[in-house]
């Protein structure tokens, strides 16, 4: 995929961002944030309009993020029958620190975007709390992203790799961290 958005992006441009954008948002292994980086680099080279990647961009990922809190909200209450008590701490959570979750997992915790979309549907976090922190989040990323690759777009190549071993490391350490407190309070009980 990350051959596609090398070689294709530069060819057909808006579309082909939002396709790499929208699978990214669902959760499949697409390299969104590179595709973003290399959309700066080729505004600063004078071969996109700024304004248009920007709009796009952000339009794209709000619409797929909702499409994944959608899926969630339609499809997950048959999950949410088979694991009760995992569903009641889910929407504790969502409910008390869920605008920041969603936050920080459009730009900073990323790979877990996708499935904190599906969740926020599934434990029926409110659509007018979901979409302010869901704007916000998408705002900070595709803002980052083309800014990076708009001012160092020569390096984007190893701006992605740096980016990249962050992001995995922050999600390991929060998904450890969430185990930890799963485990811990297992044992209290």
């Amino acid at each position: 995929m990350t051959e596609v958005a090398l070689e294709w992006l530069p060819v057909y441009g808006l579309p082909v961002l939002v396709l790499i954008i929208g699978l990214g948002c669902l959760g499949a292994p697409a390299p969104a944030s590179l595709t973003l980086l290399i959309s700066g680099s080729l505004i600063a080279a004078g071969d996109f309009n700024g304004t248009q990647v920007y709009v796009t961009s952000l339009v794209a990922a709000i619409f797929f993020d909702h499409a994944g809190y959608a899926v969630g909200r339609w499809g997950g209450p048959r999950l949410a029958q088979w694991r009760i008590p995992l569903m009641d701490r889910a929407r504790h959570m969502l409910e008390t620190r869920g605008g920041m979750a969603v936050f920080l997992t459009r730009w900073l915790l990323a790979p877990l975007g996708p499935g904190v979309n599906y969740m926020a549907g599934v434990v029926t976090m409110p659509l007018q709390r979901f979409t302010p922190f869901d704007i916000a989040g998408e705002v900070v990323w595709v803002t980052l992203y083309l800014g990076l690759g708009y001012v160092f777009g020569s390096y984007v190549s190893q701006i992605s790799e740096v980016l990249g071993d962050i992001t995995g490391f922050l999600a390991f350490a929060v998904l450890a961290w969430l185990l930890w407190r799963f485990i811990r309070s297992d044992l209290k009980r």
